[in-house]
């Protein structure tokens, strides 16, 4: 799924078929229209981010080799969030974090982990594809847009509907016994 869509729907949601026709002809828009199409870019980075931190997470497994076993976080290929396995030669290894690295008393590993996606652009990819969609991702980069607009009716209206989705992939993801963050009313 590419960002552009996801921003095309989103501006649908938000009723500018202008600017969703302009883009998707492969215009770019400009003067008011650029802004708006930044602001929903920000926007996306920040519900994809969201998501991966929160909801779905993503997944990344790697072999990666050391002659210290000091793992640096800088040198994985995604930024991780959180260490879910370490093995060494297909059996669980023990590891130590640090702020800036892993140590693991080996000289290679396979290690999978939870990755916080990169900041992306609008011709980019997303990391998410079928498991999340591009309907949800739009109805949160419309629920965003809107409270950073100061339309907090229609940001509630959109937050809802986006929180309902999240709660449907999520009933469809294979590991169960998630306790959603707290909301503020």
């Amino acid at each position: 799924m590419k960002v552009k869509e996801v921003v095309i729907s989103a501006l649908n949601i938000l009723g500018r078929g202008d600017l969703a026709g302009e883009l998707s002809g492969g215009n770019a828009p400009e003067g008011e229209g650029a802004e708006i199409v930044d602001t929903l870019l920000y926007c996306y980075n920040a519900v994809e981010d969201e998501l991966a931190r929160k909801y779905v997470p993503l997944v990344y497994r790697e072999n990666m080799r050391s002659p210290e076993g000091e793992y640096f976080y800088v040198a994985f290929t995604h930024s991780p969030v959180r260490i879910k396995s370490v093995s060494v030669d297909g059996k669980e290894a023990e590891y130590k974090l640090y702020p800036q690295y892993m140590r693991v008393n080996a000289k290679r590993i396979d290690v999978e982990y939870e990755y916080a996606p990169s900041r992306k652009k609008l011709d980019s990819n997303s990391d998410y594809s079928l498991e999340v969609g591009e309907y949800l991702m739009a109805l949160g980069v419309a629920a965003e847009y809107c409270l950073i607009n100061g339309e907090v009716e229609a940001s509630k209206a959109w937050e809802e509907k986006y929180r309902r989705e999240i709660d449907c992939v999520q009933n469809k993801l294979p590991v169960c016994g998630h306790i959603p963050p707290r909301r503020w009313v």
